[in-house]
C-alpha cells in the first residue's frame, strides 16, 4: 500500500473553488507554562471527542499559557472523556468546529494543511467504498447560501511515526515536568517507519508532526468526484 501526505494547492496554480470558512473547535485546552522550556501548545485536534459533560467553562475559552498547576488539573478532568490511545497534550481541540463558511467547496480542502475538511458526498463515497479509519465529523457552520453542502472535519490520529533517520538530530527531548513530547523539526525529505503503520487504516496522522497521511485508496475515491485545491505528497516506508 502506498501512503500520501495531503497538503495545499501547488504554488502559482489557480484555485478550482472559492469556498473558505472561519471556525474554531467547540473545547480547547491551553497552553502550558513549563519550568523548563517555556511556554507550549501542541496543535493536536480531535473533533470527535465530546467534552459536553466536563463541568469546566472555561474549556470553551481560548487563552494563552496557564500555570502547570491549572494545566495539570484540567488535563485530570479532560482525560477520562478521551479514547485512552489519543493524547492529551497542551493546546489540543475537542468537538466540532464552529463558525461560518461561504463560496463553493469542492469535495476535499485543508487550508491550513492539519485541517482537512470533507464535502458530505466525500465522506458518504468513503465510506461506502469500505474505507478505514474514516473519522468525519461535522462542522457546525452558518452560510448565507441555503445550498452550501454540509462539510466534515476529517479526524487523523496521530498512529504512525516517521523513520528516525529522517528526523535525525533535530529533536528538542520529551519534559518529564509538564509532559511535553519529543519534538522535532519536520524534515524536507522524510518517510514513515513501516512498523509504526496502522494496518488497514486509510487515514491517521504522525506522532510529533502535522501532516495527515491517506492511502492511495482514500487518493483513488476521492478523485471520482473532480479536481480539488489539494496536492498528495507521497511518504515512502522503510524499515
Amino acid at each position: 500500500m502506498r501512503y500520501f501526505e495531503i497538503r495545499g494547492p501547488a504554488e502559482n496554480v489557480e484555485s478550482q473553488w472559492s469556498g473558505e470558512y472561519r471556525a474554531h473547535h467547540r473545547w480547547h485546552l491551553s497552553g502550558v507554562e513549563c519550568p523548563r522550556y517555556g511556554p507550549w501548545a501542541w496543535m493536536d485536534a480531535f473533533p470527535s471527542v465530546d467534552l459536553s459533560h466536563v463541568p469546566e467553562p472555561g474549556l470553551s475559552e481560548q487563552k494563552g499559557p496557564t500555570s502547570l498547576e491549572e494545566y495539570n488539573r484540567l488535563v485530570a478532568l479532560v482525560r477520562p472523556f478521551v479514547p485512552p490511545e489519543l493524547p492529551v497534550r497542551a493546546g489540543a481541540s475537542f468537538g466540532p468546529m464552529v463558525g461560518t463558511a461561504r463560496g463553493r467547496f469542492g469535495p476535499i480542502s485543508c487550508d491550513p494543511p492539519w485541517e482537512v475538511v470533507l464535502r458530505e458526498d466525500a465522506v458518504e463515497l468513503l465510506k461506502s467504498e469500505g474505507l478505514s479509519g474514516i473519522i468525519a465529523v461535522r462542522m457546525e457552520l452558518k452560510s448565507r447560501r441555503s445550498t452550501t453542502p454540509a462539510l466534515y472535519e476529517l479526524e487523523s490520529r496521530p498512529l504512525a511515526r516517521l523513520h528516525p533517520d529522517c528526523i535525525g538530530e533535530w529533536k528538542t527531548p520529551a519534559c518529564d515536568i509538564c509532559g511535553r513530547p519529543e519534538s522535532f523539526a519536520l524534515p524536507p525529505k522524510r518517510w514513515l517507519l513501516r512498523s509504526s503503520i496502522p494496518e488497514g487504516l486509510d487515514v491517521f496522522g504522525l506522532a510529533g508532526a502535522n501532516p495527515r497521511v491517506v492511502s492511495e485508496r482514500f487518493v483513488e475515491v476521492l478523485q471520482r468526484l473532480g479536481p480539488a485545491d489539494v496536492t498528495y505528497r507521497e511518504l515512502p516506508a522503510a524499515d
